[in-house]
């Protein structure tokens, strides 16, 4: 419920901004105010119905309301950025008129022309998001371990984060990014947590099991906890995943794959009882002689995968931001919000994530999945 009240306190702080901004504008315009007025309060009105009463609403109407209520806060977090420097503009140019003196004179004419064409920027500005969202990429990448791999000479990994399946992340994406990873041809399919977003509830009516279930790499399918999947019903989501999803959940463990390399999976950092990587690699008892990916949702911490010895560490939980600035927020919070790196030893691939929490747009982000075609030093000794 604290992530709702968030959503709402955000959501009904940018509204009175441009709420006041669009009735002082409309002053002496009484049917036009109204209608404005009236607009905002429906909107509301709808976001709070959404909110609030999502377990008794069909997961059609349900859908209808989040989005309808997530592309909002997109529209009005940007409309209230633009206008804060469109105010300061009006402001320094009060001060000091350096764009002549028709700002000052004409306050309403003016502002009337920067709402609409702030309107009009921002429509196209999340058309295209929309559109990056809608159209994932694969972003490949070739890696060389200076290790024995048993059998294996190579190997071919689809890397996926954050789907968010659920209400607004429906059926309909689920079986676009299955279809996507089947593409690729992998040997196999790592996961790296927030594979359902919230509530279990819509991925069984929408029985989404059966598009997980076309998963069949020669390898097999696994993934780490995320945050997400300990967001309501922790117990449940995870059992589904296991035992319906056929995706095999690593939790602060270890799965030698082929007598060929380790895949470990910590559990998330939200868990105040994971394990510190060393301890699960000695509790497991490690051939450090064989190469091991680790899986690894939230990148806050490289160094720790780096000293524990691991060859390859995939994280995902940044989004890259999702939208620009946020995008700018988290490459100052985090060593890696996106893409690769070499530390030490250990090649990092942080996923920018292939689904989204929330409004379904990529603006200055992209969604992808990630294929790392690995070849093992063994492999090289053949060639």
């Amino acid at each position: 419920m604290t992530v709702y009240f968030y959503a709402l306190f955000v959501h009904l702080s940018f509204n009175v901004y441009i709420f006041l901004k669009g009735v002082r504008l409309l002053e002496e315009k009484r049917v036009w105010r109204a209608i404005f007025a009236s607009f905002f309060i429906l909107e509301f009105v709808l976001y709070l119905i959404g909110l609030y009463f999502q377990s008794v609403l069909p997961a059609n109407i349900v859908r209808f309301l989040w989005l309808m209520g997530s592309t909002w806060m997109v529209f009005i977090f940007y409309m209230t950025l633009m206008w804060f420097f469109i105010d300061l503009m009006f402001y320094l140019n009060y001060r000091k008129p350096f764009m002549g003196n028709y700002l000052s004179d004409n306050p309403r004419t003016s502002g009337a022309i920067f709402f609409a064409v702030t309107i009009l920027s921002i429509v196209i500005i999340m058309y295209m998001g929309s559109y990056r969202f809608r159209n994932p990429v694969v972003t490949e990448l070739e890696l060389n371990i200076n290790k024995d791999a048993g059998n294996l000479s190579s190997l071919r990994i689809a890397v996926v984060s954050d789907l968010h399946l659920g209400y607004l992340i429906n059926k309909k994406y689920a079986k676009r990014y299955v279809d996507l990873i089947i593409e690729q041809k992998p040997d196999i399919v790592l996961f790296v947590g927030d594979i359902i977003d919230a509530q279990i509830a819509p991925i069984i009516e929408q029985n989404m099991k059966e598009d997980f279930l076309r998963l069949n790499p020669p390898l097999g399918v696994y993934s780490c906890t995320g945050n997400h999947e300990y967001r309501y019903e922790s117990d449940y989501k995870i059992d589904w995943l296991n035992n319906q999803a056929n995706i095999k959940m690593i939790r602060d463990s270890a799965v030698l794959i082929d007598s060929s390399f380790y895949v470990v999976g910590r559990e998330d950092w939200i868990i105040p009882t994971r394990k510190k990587l060393k301890t699960i690699l000695e509790e497991q008892q490690i051939d450090y002689s064989l190469p091991i990916i680790v899986l690894n949702h939230t990148p806050d911490n490289l160094d720790e995968e780096m000293e524990a010895g691991a060859d390859i560490a995939l994280y995902g939980h940044t989004h890259d931001g999702q939208i620009f600035p946020f995008n700018i927020f988290t490459r100052l919070v985090f060593e890696v919000s996106h893409g690769y790196k070499k530390k030490g030893n250990t090649h990092v691939y942080v996923s920018s994530g292939l689904g989204l929490s929330g409004p379904q747009y990529r603006i200055g982000t992209k969604s992808e999945i990630a294929v790392i075609d690995i070849t093992f030093s063994n492999g090289l000794e053949n060639l």
